[in-house]
């Protein structure tokens, strides 16, 4: 692929302010796109040859520096209309839940339309990026990087800000159990999974309890002789599809229970349908926790798995002797043959050496990043980390609103509050995780984190006043999906009418595939279908 080149032909370039995002993926191609909106002059540095970052698939040869691959036919976990961008609509003609492949072309096509691609420098590796030494007045970063196609000497520029973008799959998290080192089987990272076939007539068990570890499971259990999925509290299992017609993110994303119901009791509601859909006791994976209160998987796979017995459930595993498995409960696997370990990735930035900034294994991110985005103690608001908050659903538009509000940061067009303020901001926010959680981390449901941004950068619908303008739109805001385009009905780099043509066509885009492959009615007309589409409290016994 031909490499891009920012040496673009700019009158106003040697005006403009500068800003350095590292890499290219999904975060780094909305950081653009915001920069250039809000009159920046961004240099994107991109390790691989190509954008899209994680959602590119590697066949044959991984790049050393590639921490995670996608599996070779994974399944987005979110719809079609929740994870696009504000101001790109996905083709109607795409498919409900996209394939990588499917997704990659989405991205392409978003870089190619606007033009996104000419700011790149690919194959080029950030090696560091510290204060400038007129830091403590410019608040500008020198960022030194280096050339990986002819591997020559480090090239240091100066920014006058930073925005991170590297992913939160740069490092792969290992568990450690006692015996580890005397298991004779092997440890696969779920990173490093690519399909079944090195699996085949083996025992394998597959330790974790998010949306990789269920695919992993669902996958390996159609080839190997047994599987096993090992967990520390159960799992929540909730489908692609809620009672089989809207997709889960459509359904449970809409404002107006969002507004009447607590937390807890949008928690028990949908908690309550989901343990009505599947015996998760006698299949030992009850969870321990609320539903939105621990991880959970995404999966129409796993419970179908488990009723054919090719997948069992087992116990958190306390320690590996040379060929057998103990569990906590004092159970014994035995001739386990491999261990897929799907157990997440740690969050990092090797490339900043400030501890105070970001620490270098990321433990007290949540304590330090205001709005999950900007570094705390950093003197001057020129750094902004994109990208980094385990959003529970869509992770593209999510990126673009951080994007969004950081570039105008930047530019100047919004203040940050004092550090006292927004370290208040910070606990108040922790509490709020903790309380759901179980602990303050950097988990956080797209919905909130979404309109938390939203209101931060004014973009948020007001839907008050929009019912006297526009009440057909308002309710559709109120009562169906919150879909990205409503964050482009008002505020800065808004366009109220594609907004609104995008959001009222939601129902139709998202059954037209359905609707062109299989002709023939159901005896449901599209009103119906349309109408299953809205927000419906799910049913409970």
């Amino acid at each position: 692929m031909k490499r891009g080149s920012y040496h673009q032909q700019d009158p106003d370039k040697s005006t403009k302010r500068t800003v350095a995002i590292i890499g290219a993926g999904v975060s780094g191609l909305t950081a653009i796109k915001a920069c250039v909106e809000e009159g920046l002059q961004p240099v994107c540095f991109e390790r691989r040859e190509t954008i899209g970052g994680v959602w590119n698939v590697y066949e044959d040869v991984v790049p050393d520096f590639v921490q995670s691959r996608m599996f070779s036919n994974v399944l987005m976990n979110t719809s079609k209309e929740m994870c696009c961008f504000s101001d790109f609509p996905m083709p109607k003609e795409y498919p409900v839940f996209l394939l990588c492949r499917d997704a990659i072309k989405y991205y392409e096509a978003y870089a190619e339309h606007f033009k996104l691609k000419q700011y790149i420098k690919f194959k080029t590796s950030v090696t560091s990026v510290d204060k400038a030494s007129n830091y403590e007045t410019t608040g500008q970063w020198t960022v030194s990087y280096q050339d990986l196609e002819n591997q020559d000497n480090i090239h240091c520029e100066t920014f006058d800000a930073v925005m991170v973008c590297n992913g939160l799959t740069s490092k792969q998290s290992w568990p450690s159990f006692p015996g580890q080192n005397d298991f004779q089987g092997k440890f696969v990272h779920s990173g490093d999974y690519f399909d079944n076939k090195p699996f085949e007539g083996q025992t394998v068990v597959v330790v974790g309890s998010s949306f990789s570890a269920g695919d992993i499971a669902g996958e390996v259990s159609r080839t190997a002789k047994q599987t096993y999925l090992s967990t520390k509290q159960g799992i929540w299992i909730l489908p692609r599809l809620i009672d089989g017609h809207a997709p889960w993110d459509i359904k449970l994303t809409a404002r107006l229970p969002n507004y009447r119901y607590s937390l807890k009791s949008l928690q028990e509601m949908v908690g309550k349908n989901l343990l009505s859909m599947f015996d998760y006791e006698k299949y030992s994976v009850m969870p321990q926790r609320p539903f939105l209160g621990m991880s959970t998987m995404i999966n129409d796979l796993v419970p179908q798995r488990m009723i054919s017995g090719t997948l069992k459930a087992i116990p958190l595993i306390s320690h590996f002797t040379e060929n057998d498995i103990h569990m906590v409960d004092g159970s014994i696997l035995q001739n386990v043959d491999t261990v897929i370990f799907a157990t997440g990735f740690k969050a990092t930035c090797p490339f900043i050496h400030d501890e105070e900034i970001y620490p270098s294994e990321n433990i007290n991110q949540n304590k330090l990043l205001y709005k999950q985005v900007f570094p705390v103690n950093a003197n001057h608001p020129s750094m902004a980390i994109i990208g980094h908050v385990y959003v529970q659903g869509p992770v593209a538009p999510t990126c673009e609103l951080e994007s969004r509000l950081a570039a105008r940061v930047f530019a100047g067009n919004k203040s940050l509050p004092s550090k006292p303020d927004m370290m208040k901001d910070i606990q108040q926010n922790n509490d709020r995780l903790a309380a759901q959680w179980g602990q303050a981390d950097n988990r956080e449901l797209t919905f909130i984190h979404q309109n938390i941004l939203a209101e931060a950068l004014g973009v948020a619908p007001n839907i008050t006043a929009m019912f006297f303008t526009d009440p057909k739109l308002a309710w559709r805001c109120l009562n169906g999906p919150c879909v990205p385009a409503q964050f482009r009905l008002r505020g800065p780099h808004s366009n109220y009418k594609e907004a609104r043509k995008t959001i009222m066509a939601v129902n139709e885009n998202m059954l037209y595939p359905a609707r062109h492959q299989q002709p023939t009615t159901t005896g449901k007309t599209d009103q119906d279908l349309c109408k299953n589409m809205e927000f419906v409290s799910l049913k409970t016994n």
